[in-house]
């Protein structure tokens, strides 16, 4: 197969290789090119391709091998940082006005012992408690069945390709891309597809991952869970008394209720059903029938009401994390990459984060604005945190719906509050000035965490130094890298206006906001740790990149110290992965200048090299420090297998003897 060359970036639409020579040589199958593939376009890879299409990516291919969006009502519980990235796609008014049509606005999660029978407590009273102050969006009650026809046409509006009743039969890899044979399944047309990248977001069986031969680890398999789907009058069991999700637990089912705000539609989703902790009630869903399904639905409601049930649907539970999230240039998102519970509503909202840190990163390579091995970091973010997840909805799904399986051997977490896991994380990467965080994932409270380089960009409010606002910091989020400016530090705004023009310099635009002296502003100078002269530097992802707390000083680059556009210079190229090439000089009547004639020392280009230098050996000596403690663990695993070793030699020749 000859593979084709990329074209340049553009509004087109993915392109269709001449036929002729091309198909002669592909078995007369046509070939596409296209700059990135995504298999899945459920939640996670249709907002895959609509960031990416929002980024400037707009020729991108989405296949999904079903027919269409879903059918049925699953992932109903969005987290407030989902509806930040859906409110920058223009989607969050629509979600909201679907929402209270069908759910309650303060639902909660509540527990009993059966639906019409004893109240066992609640979980959580209003599922937006504790995100008081936390910015504005808060959690919300929608169904992907009602959903992701919104998303779809916001995606295709963006300019996404997706192709529905598609399906991958076969891919392969190089260094240059990825190249994959589709079909249409409803008319057998095939395609060759090249692509720069390919991203699996096909699912908790994902064919891509085992393909790969990526594995899965985790806690494993805890149930082959139920979901009954259903029609019942059930209104005078939850009006006045629950909304939301309902659990269930009684000696004959462990499982909830998802119940919309009339009571009588939803679905019952069954974790274990009959003898408490024996192992046949660990399967509902193996070999059901409708007759034992009604068993278990009588069983949960408490009393015999007329039902009818409209489809029954088996799934695995199962809180595992793939090994890796990445293999060459084919990549995993969603439940492809991690699965989890429904426990709190992590597994969409989860996959749809990891499309959001990877969309602006693919989008800056693609355009020649960012080193490859930034999207190397989306695995270097992005892993930890999906661990963290698999382990805190785990012990949700412990202490919430099977507590039998709580023995003392169980390695099992604290049970870390919600607010934290959703707005809480700090990413460490090469994408990021966090050189100097400690090992594993750090997690905060957001309404007290500092705004730093690794953290989500935290809630406060902005007044401009032309007076507008005060507005949240989430309105200014999303469309690029964000360099927020303290009242004093016109310096620093300065350095960034004059990268932006400088045509030399292939690096993305930079936004700039000057911070107004106002003391509306002064929470966000004490939560951003920001000086009256320093600045913020924010990701398009809306993560804080930098910080700096000095005031941007020119005229000292013969002291090897870089001047303010030197230095923020250096630090795009160091987030972006791009190793900077020293500029090209010529001397003109005995002055060093570049090649666009500017007037420079050589004193500032060491300076810059210097500063470049001292940054990518932090790195390498931070790298150098884990592989380190990893041998460490390693000798100290070697010393007690040794110890042990010698304690059986010992022992044996001691029963020996006394034989």
């Amino acid at each position: 197969m000859r593979l084709l060359e990329t074209p340049q970036q553009t509004a087109s639409r993915p392109v269709l290789v001449s036929m002729a020579a091309d198909t002669f040589q592909t078995g007369g199958i046509p070939v596409v090119d296209t700059p990135v593939l995504i298999i899945g376009s459920s939640m996670v890879g249709m907002t895959l391709s609509a960031l990416l299409a929002k980024h400037g990516i707009r020729d991108c291919i989405t296949v999904e091998k079903h027919s269409g969006t879903a059918v049925h009502p699953r992932a109903a519980l969005f987290h407030p940082r989902t509806l930040l990235i859906y409110r920058e796609l223009g989607l969050y008014d629509q979600m909201a006005a679907e929402s209270v049509k069908y759910y309650d606005e303060h639902a909660g999660l509540h527990a009993v012992e059966t639906l019409a029978g004893k109240k066992l407590g609640t979980w959580m009273k209003d599922i937006n408690d504790g995100l008081e102050g936390l910015g504005p969006t808060g959690r919300m009650f929608l169904t992907q069945q009602m959903f992701e026809p919104h998303l779809r046409s916001s995606a295709t509006a963006h300019g996404a390709s997706l192709r529905f009743s598609t399906e991958l039969l076969q891919f392969q890899q190089d260094s240059q891309g990825v190249t994959a044979l589709i079909e249409d399944t409803e008319t057998g047309v095939k395609q060759i597809i090249r692509a720069k990248y390919m991203i699996a977001c096909d699912g908790s069986r994902s064919f891509v991952r085992r393909k790969l031969g990526i594995a899965m680890k985790g806690h494993g398999l805890l149930s082959s869970s139920l979901t009954i789907y259903f029609s019942a009058d059930l209104s005078r069991f939850v009006k006045g008394k629950y909304n939301g999700v309902i659990y269930v637990n009684n000696p004959e089912v462990r499982g909830f209720f998802r119940l919309d705000k009339t009571g009588t539609e939803g679905f019952l989703a069954v974790n274990t059903a009959g003898e408490i902790g024996s192992e046949a009630s660990r399967h509902p869903g193996t070999n059901i029938t409708n007759e034992r399904a009604s068993e278990i639905l009588r069983a949960a409601i408490g009393v015999d009401v007329p039902f009818e049930i409209t489809l029954l649907s088996q799934w695995d539970a199962v809180c595992d994390v793939a090994e890796r999230f990445q293999d060459g240039r084919v990549l995993l998102a969603g439940d492809a990459a991690h699965i989890v519970t429904p426990n709190g509503g992590f597994g969409g909202n989860t996959g749809i984060h990891d499309a959001h840190n990877l969309a602006w990163k693919l989008a800056l390579v693609l355009q020649n604005k960012a080193g490859a091995d930034l999207v190397d970091t989306f695995q270097q973010e992005r892993w930890p945190v999906a661990k963290k997840t698999i382990d805190q909805v785990f012990v949700r799904y412990i202490v919430r719906t099977a507590p039998e399986l709580k023995t003392d051997g169980l390695d099992m977490e604290e049970e870390v509050p919600e607010p934290h896991i959703e707005l809480g994380y700090q990413y460490h990467s090469r994408g990021l000035t966090t050189s100097g965080l400690p090992d594993g994932l750090v997690i905060s409270d957001p309404a007290t965490a500092k705004a730093r380089p690794g953290t989500m960009a935290h809630h406060a409010l902005i007044t401009t130094r032309d007076g507008e606002g005060p507005f949240p910091i989430a309105n200014i989020l999303g469309q690029g890298f964000l360099l927020l400016v303290g009242h004093n530090g016109i310096g620093w705004a300065r350095a960034a206006r004059n990268l932006n023009l400088e045509e030399s310099v292939s690096l993305p635009a930079i936004g700039i906001h000057e911070l107004g002296d106002s003391e509306s502003n002064n929470k966000l100078y004490e939560k951003y740790e920001l000086t009256p002269s320093g600045c913020v530097l924010i990701r398009p992802d809306g993560f804080v990149a930098w910080t700096e707390r000095q005031q941007a000083v020119s005229g000292f680059g013969g002291m090897g110290m870089p001047g303010p556009e030197e230095r923020l210079n250096c630090v795009l190229n160091d987030i972006l992965c791009i190793t900077p090439q020293p500029p090209a000089y010529k001397t003109e009547g005995g002055s060093m200048v570049t090649q666009k004639g500017t007037a420079k020392t050589a004193e500032a280009s060491l300076a810059a090299t210097i500063f470049t230098q001292r940054r990518r050996l932090e790195r390498e000596k931070t790298e150098f420090m884990d592989q380190m403690g990893a041998i460490d663990k390693q000798l100290a695993d070697l010393e007690r297998m040794s110890h042990l070793q010698n304690e059986i030699a010992m022992l044996g020749m001691k029963m020996r003897f006394a034989e």
